[in-house]
């Protein structure tokens, strides 16, 4: 009889907590309200062709999910609060990755953020208009912005924080309200780990006195504009970020600029990315280049992505991508991609995409000897796949 009671007591308070989950997202004046997202993804891929012939095959498989808790209340005098943890990587074959986990407060003097949430740079720095048509999960059929499994994606910026190092780890950040379409933020992050599991893991802040550490002191900003103007969006973005290098890596400095225009059915975007020191999390002081553009259209259940980058690099960089480390010193790197999208019913998405990439190097001599001849990777790969979101 005692077990049967427990086992009651367990189910009541399971239903308590999910009741939240189930109930419209609106502001409370007592109680908290929580929602439960995120999805689970399946994806067959195809190398259709590449310079690298050194695979076992050119076909595969892969599937992954994600789990997100939201947590929200609103008090009596129109303070906001709340808190998210979100968890990647939740498969069989990685260990699941919190990659976000913070508490905030928000109202009219705007929002602040506390805990492992993304940089400044990232926030107001991303710019990529398929995102907005495409109904993708975390890389899945998410054109350029992909997860480049099998190979490639090794140098293009979508924005800041792309290959600097600037992760999710632990600061504090503050967002304006909107001013007349005007809005600012900006972030401070005591040290950045190149250790997932110091930074944001299970081990936790380890990394104040054990190795691992690539950046201190960073510190990131935006300032941007968002407005309507007869039915067509527009929104502008510049962003700006520095960190001292730690252990050997260089110092960051990086910066964007970007907009986004939309109407009806049709988003366009145009971002630039530069990096004048710390490319590759501190591995380079040469400067990196990359102007990306997407274009995303929209016909209700069907959805189209198109996306462009074009990375440039400075002599000397020395750094090698997916073709192995006898290809180094980037020249440039131009990748792209398009994408179709078809919502079958709320919430099942499936999808078709081709990806091309080439990255080419420079040629290398030292003492008049060739060690690295001028030459290039390239690939093509077919993704298609389907995906549950909630």
């Amino acid at each position: 009889m005692k077990k049967i009671l427990l086992g009651g007591t367990a189910l009541a308070a399971a239903a308590l907590v999910a009741m939240p989950a189930l109930a419209e997202d609106k502001a409370v004046t007592s109680g908290l309200e929580m929602k439960i997202s995120g999805f689970v993804a399946w994806e067959a891929g195809l190398i259709i062709g590449s310079s690298d012939d050194g695979r076992d095959r050119e076909y595969d498989f892969n599937s992954n999910g994600r789990l997100q808790f939201d947590i929200k209340n609103v008090t009596d005098s129109g303070l906001e609060y709340g808190a998210r943890i979100r968890m990647n990587n939740v498969n069989r074959r990685q260990d699941v990755t919190v990659d976000r986990q913070y508490v905030y407060l928000k109202g009219e003097f705007g929002t602040v953020t506390l805990g492992d949430s993304p940089q400044v740079a990232g926030d107001f720095g991303y710019f990529f208009a398929p995102d907005d048509i495409l109904n993708s999960q975390g890389g899945y059929g998410d054109n350029l912005d992909g997860n480049y499994r099998y190979g490639g994606g090794d140098f293009f910026s979508l924005d800041p924080t792309y290959h600097s190092g600037l992760d999710k780890s632990t600061s504090v950040k503050y967002s304006s309200p909107s001013i007349g379409g005007f809005v600012f933020a900006v972030g401070f992050t005591p040290v950045i780990s190149d250790e997932k599991n110091l930074s944001n893991g299970t081990q936790g802040r380890d990394d104040l006195f054990n190795g691992g550490q690539v950046y201190e002191n960073a510190i990131s900003g935006g300032i941007g504009y968002e407005g309507e103007f007869d039915g067509t969006s527009v929104k502008v973005r510049g962003t700006a970020a520095y960190a001292n290098g730690i252990d050997n890596h260089w110092d960051l400095e990086t910066y964007s600029a970007g907009g986004q225009v939309g109407f009806g059915g049709i988003v366009g975007s145009l971002v630039w990315v530069g990096t004048p020191s710390g490319f590759g999390a501190g591995a380079t002081d040469k400067n990196f280049d990359t102007i990306g553009f997407g274009l995303g259209y929209s016909m209700g259940a069907l959805n189209f992505g198109l996306g462009y980058a074009y990375t440039w690099a400075a002599k000397n960089n020395d750094l090698s991508g997916t073709g192995g480390s006898d290809l180094f010193d980037l020249k440039d790197n131009h990748v792209a991609a398009a994408t179709v999208n078809y919502t079958l019913a709320p919430g099942l998405n499936t999808y078709a995409e081709v990806v091309y990439e080439i990255q080419n190097f420079r040629k290398q001599e030292i003492n008049g000897v060739v060690v690295n001849s001028s030459d290039s990777w390239e690939q093509a790969t077919f993704l298609t796949g389907v995906s549950v979101a909630f």
